[in-house]
């Protein structure tokens, strides 16, 4: 059993609860909900971690990332 604390659901890689050497952005948390268009009450979630390197390189130059010009601490 591994005591990493987070591992990327692309690379597999592990990666240190507050960053460690990667951006401060890492590890990032991709929220899946399903039922979305239900009452929250019936939705689900399931949370998978990545770095955003990573998820970056799934989802392609065609769709930015508005987070990366926040600055630490501003919220969404």
């Amino acid at each position: 059993m591994s005591d990493r604390k987070y591992e990327c659901c692309f690379c597999k890689m592990g990666m240190e609860p507050d960053g460690g050497d990667s951006p401060w952005m890492d590890p990032c948390a991709l929220v899946i909900i399903g039922y979305r268009s239900s009452a929250p009450e019936q939705q689900r979630s399931q949370q998978y971690f990545c770095h955003l390197e990573c998820f970056k390189a799934q989802i392609g130059e065609k769709h930015p990332l508005y987070i990366e010009e926040m600055e630490h601490g501003d919220q969404a």
